[in-house]
């Protein structure tokens, strides 16, 4: 087997927040190198209940333990909820504490969380992908730069901006990108591309979104860009999942980056279509499929498989001894 980082998603809902930590410091016992946490203002369905400040949990799961990398799977910052400087300062403290340990994630986010903060706008993914790409640049010379220095973008401006508390490594960017023009600046603005798989299939993958990543890479004149696969998997069939599992289903549907809220989301979960499931979820008989799927993407240049785990110890000791054994 080829070698890759398996990672584990381990959420936001569900449970109060030592939940996550326990489930973190689990991991690394476990063996796992790399966990990520979301960054949800609302839960992804109303009956989830939970919905934690990724930030804080951040900082104490990083406290109590020694190795395990962590970070927001993802953090949108395009203004409204997170300015691009709040990030800024939030990553560069968890660095200080922690060096070497911190990943950010970012991504254009969900209307779900973000149009509170934009007094019910959801802004088109045009300006949206504008806001993030500026934001990174904001991001990035905050982190560096060694004197104050004014920024007049697009999207955000000031003729004073300085982050007198630095990061001490070069915190690793994970750029989130379903389709080809995000994964195009998500190679021109970042370190490694986040997709979700199955949504883009190892054709897709192949043909379309590494291209677009790496045409982006070059045009930056960067060699080097990790690819990260994320996997949503299921060993029930979809009429067990429909079944069992329909209020977690909504984000399945094609328009659920645009759903305005929690409940909306999970009544959406009743109208998710066969296409949708199968789309959005790998259904797998057992483990050594799961594993033969992941090995495909492997061989197709992911550098890194994160599978969901949730905050569940038995499905993270399920993960370890079926497939973090074999990679």
């Amino acid at each position: 087997m080829a070698k890759v980082d398996v990672q584990l998603d381990i959420g936001e809902n569900d449970y109060d927040p030592l939940r996550f930590v326990e489930a973190v410091q689990f991991a690394e016992e476990q063996g796992f190198r790399t966990a990520w946490l979301g960054d949800h203002f609302f839960p992804w369905y109303h009956s989830s209940d939970r919905s934690a400040f990724v930030w804080s949990v951040l900082g104490v799961a990083l406290d109590r333990t020694k190795t395990i990398k962590l970070g927001p799977l993802v953090t949108t910052p395009i203004g409204a909820r997170y300015h691009p400087g709040i990030i800024a300062q939030a990553s560069a403290t968890l660095d200080n504490m922690y060096p070497g340990r911190f990943l950010l994630g970012v991504g254009t986010g969900e209307a779900l969380n973000e149009r509170p903060f934009w007094n019910g706008r959801w802004p088109e993914w045009e300006e949206r992908m504008g806001r993030l790409v500026e934001g990174l640049q904001l991001i990035r010379q905050l982190w560096d730069s060694k004197k104050p220095f004014g920024f007049d973008g697009k999207y955000y401006s000031a003729d004073f901006y300085y982050l007198y508390t630095k990061p001490r490594t070069q915190i690793p960017v994970y750029f989130s990108a379903v389709g080809k023009r995000a994964a195009y600046y998500a190679g021109q603005c970042a370190d490694a591309l986040v997709t979700i798989c199955p949504r883009n299939d190892l054709e897709r993958m192949e043909n379309v979104i590494l291209p677009a990543y790496r045409k982006g890479m070059k045009e930056a004149g960067k060699k080097k860009g990790r690819v990260h696969a994320h996997f949503g998997f299921t060993f029930l069939s979809p009429s067990e999942l429909r079944r069992k599992e329909w209020r977690s289903l909504g984000w399945l549907r094609k328009d659920s980056w645009s759903i305005k809220d929690p409940v909306a989301v999970e009544k959406a979960g009743k109208k998710v279509t066969d296409e949708e499931l199968e789309t959005g979820m790998l259904f797998c008989k057992d483990w050594t499929e799961l594993v033969r799927v992941m090995q495909t993407y492997v061989d197709a240049g992911a550098d890194e498989i994160c599978l969901t785990s949730g905050a569940e110890k038995p499905m993270i000791k399920e993960i370890r001894d079926n497939v973090l054994s074999v990679f």
